[in-house]
């Protein structure tokens, strides 16, 4: 299977199948990554997950890199600009991103929605669409420059878990990082409901990682709502709801005539998302700019839009520009040439 088949198959799993899980389990996926000191302890030095602002911006440019690579396919426009992005910002850091650091997390985003499609959704996943998956995040794992990536999506897993046995366990670095995102997830709830709130994360992670995040045991009964919940919502997707018509976006609307992109939807933090007049006159009644306990889109959020080159931190968006658009033009002689099927690892690309 080509990267551009996997695509094609992947897309509407994506947008129209299961956008509840994926979205949702790809954010678990990030905090299941915190339970690996190697990248935390990074994280933490940077300070990009340590303070309120800077884990909001980084948990929605995770989310629009994904969405962009995912909605746009790797070897369009915007997805070898996005891709040579990624790769700018890894490059930073040097040799304080390990390969099999990156390996890991790659596995996460493969396997985490799998299992929670498998689990919780209205359908399991044909094995076609599993390998799909795969094939097409391997082909991203090249382009950013990984080695020792396995070849099929059991090694995958299989990769994983011996990879966890000897690198994931508790550390402080971990228990900083977790906290600061779970309080991303329950920030605009009520005071009083917060606490509840961080009980549902939790059961939303898996046993053996909460421990190593320093994430609380939620009651048993919490576990059993949340799972109850779950399993309602696809027993009611499968019996009642007519297949979706219309996928749900994915890249958010392209201003034709600038090619920038401002979402219409957001997980934590507006950023990036258009103004509308209603809200302006609403933050400007209120002086809070809050909506329903979240923050509303404005210039603070760069609500002008992104380009694919201008996805990650502020100070990264100038500085950066030049060289993510020369390192996407070589990406695309390299796709163009068939890709990390017919040329193996373009290891340049990510380092």
């Amino acid at each position: 299977m080509t990267p551009q088949t996997a695509h094609e198959i992947l897309l509407p799993l994506f947008t129209h199948e299961f956008p509840f899980s994926y979205a949702l389990s790809t954010q678990i996926a990030l905090l299941k990554s915190y339970a690996i000191p190697s990248g935390t302890s990074l994280l933490v030095a940077t300070r990009r997950l340590t303070t309120p602002r800077a884990v909001g911006k980084r948990s929605e440019d995770t989310a629009i890199f994904i969405s962009e690579l995912l909605a746009s396919n790797i070897d369009s426009d915007r997805g070898l600009k996005t891709l040579s992005k990624m790769n700018w910002i890894h490059r930073q850091y040097g040799n304080r991103i390990r390969n099999d650091d990156m390996i890991h997390t790659l596995a996460l985003f493969v396997l985490e929605p799998l299992r929670w499609i498998d689990r919780y959704e209205w359908r399991p996943l044909l094995q076609v669409e599993r390998v799909a998956v795969f094939v097409y995040w391997r082909e991203i794992a090249m382009r950013m420059g990984m080695v020792g990536v396995p070849e099929t999506i059991d090694g995958l897993g299989i990769w994983a878990a011996e990879f966890e046995k000897e690198h994931m366990y508790f550390a402080k670095s971990n228990v900083a990082c977790a906290d600061a995102t779970v309080e991303l997830f329950v920030k605009a709830l009520p005071g009083w409901m917060r606490g509840f709130g961080r009980w549902v994360v939790a059961a939303l992670i898996e046993e053996r990682v909460r421990p190593l995040l320093g994430v609380q045991e939620p009651p048993a009964w919490v576990l059993k709502l949340v799972e109850g919940l779950l399993d309602v919502r696809a027993w009611v997707v499968r019996v009642l709801f007519l297949p979706r018509w219309k996928g749900v976006p994915a890249g958010g609307v392209v201003d034709g005539t600038t090619g920038r992109v401002r979402r219409e939807v957001y997980a934590f933090e507006p950023w990036y998302v258009g103004e509308s007049w209603w809200l302006n006159v609403l933050k400007k009644w209120t002086g809070l700019g809050l909506w329903m306990g979240k923050p509303v889109p404005g210039p603070e959020f760069l609500s002008d839009g992104y380009l694919p080159e201008e996805i990650g931190p502020k100070e990264f968006r100038e500085k950066s520009r030049a060289d993510v658009l020369a390192d996407a033009e070589k990406m695309g002689e390299y796709a163009r040439q068939g890709g990390g099927a017919a040329l193996g690892c373009p290891f340049a690309f990510g380092r």
